[in-house]
């Protein structure tokens, strides 16, 4: 007997994926799990809102209901123990330059180590891939000793250098697994016809690889901006501090208000939720391209 003989005698109803009882289950509880996951997710979000809009009193009262009389004066308490707008200045100066500088340098190593084909290019690709696994507890007091010694201790300067070298092992990783994707046929047509690495680099390599840059961007600028450790251990008591830690610095030893502090979260987090929510599309599609490719 043939195996065709064989399949054409099984059931249909018992047949994979034919018993529309079990996709319908399957389909429910897929949606169950996915509705318990979604929950998981935005109840901190949503009780941070909740107990950012209460008075002390009405947190202290009931500090997992609802807030009974909505009161916006810990936003306006934040902006003025906060000083937001300098705070905010000094996260978009230290966020965009050690987001630019690591797309820059990871874009000049992958295409070095791709395309290139120097001489070492695997041995330098594994050794920046390898900073993925190391904790950045473990080399703050290197790091700090080096920027101290740069000079560079509590200066815009120095945060950037530091998130710059946090960022380059994923961006590196990312970039250089869409650009092995990009056949060398193209590359090797522009330098036929005379087009230096250079320029094949920000002509072609780059207008290709937006979407992947684009994902990158996005990820590396939702931990920068939300990072603590490197500010407080780079700037210190500098005045070029970061929103986050001036979020830090709203609980006291004595003095710990939690509605404030929300606020002062949300506040915080309000450009990070405005920008993911613009470029969620580009996170998908950068994702996306480097699969399919």
């Amino acid at each position: 007997m043939s195996l065709a003989s064989v399949s054409d005698s099984v059931p249909d109803d018992v047949a994979p994926g034919s018993n529309p009882l079990l996709r319908t289950i399957v389909k429910w509880l897929v949606t169950f799990i996915l509705v318990v996951v979604a929950v998981v997710a935005l109840y901190p979000l949503v009780f941070t809102v909740l107990n950012s809009l209460k008075t002390r009193t009405g947190y202290a009262q009931n500090p997992l209901g609802l807030p009974v009389d909505i009161s916006f004066e810990n936003y306006a308490e934040t902006f003025v123990r906060m000083d937001v707008p300098r705070l905010l200045f000094n996260s978009i100066i230290t966020t965009g330059g050690g987001l630019l500088l690591s797309t820059v340098a990871a874009l000049f190593i992958a295409y070095a180590v791709t395309k290139l084909r120097i001489k070492g290019g695997n041995l330098i690709f594994l050794f920046i891939i390898a900073m993925l696994v190391i904790p950045s507890q473990v080399v703050i007091y290197p790091l700090y000793e080096t920027i101290l010694d740069l000079g560079l201790g509590g200066t815009y300067q120095g945060l950037i250098f530091s998130y710059a070298a946090f960022g380059l092992p994923i961006s590196t990783y990312m970039l250089a697994a869409f650009f092995r994707a990009i056949p060398d046929e193209l590359i090797e047509a522009a330098r036929i016809d005379g087009a230096g690495e250079l320029r094949i680099l920000f002509q072609m390599m780059l207008p290709i690889s937006t979407p992947a840059i684009a994902a990158l961007s996005i990820l590396n600028f939702v931990w920068m901006w939300n990072d603590l450790l490197l500010p407080l251990v780079i700037m210190g008591g500098s005045d070029k501090t970061t929103l986050m830690v001036g979020v830090a610095l709203l609980s006291g030893q004595y003095d710990v208000s939690i509605p404030l502090i929300s606020a002062g979260l949300i506040v915080a987090l309000l450009p990070v939720m405005i920008v993911y929510l613009l470029f969620q599309r580009q996170i998908l599609s950068g994702a996306l391209a480097g699969a399919v490719k």
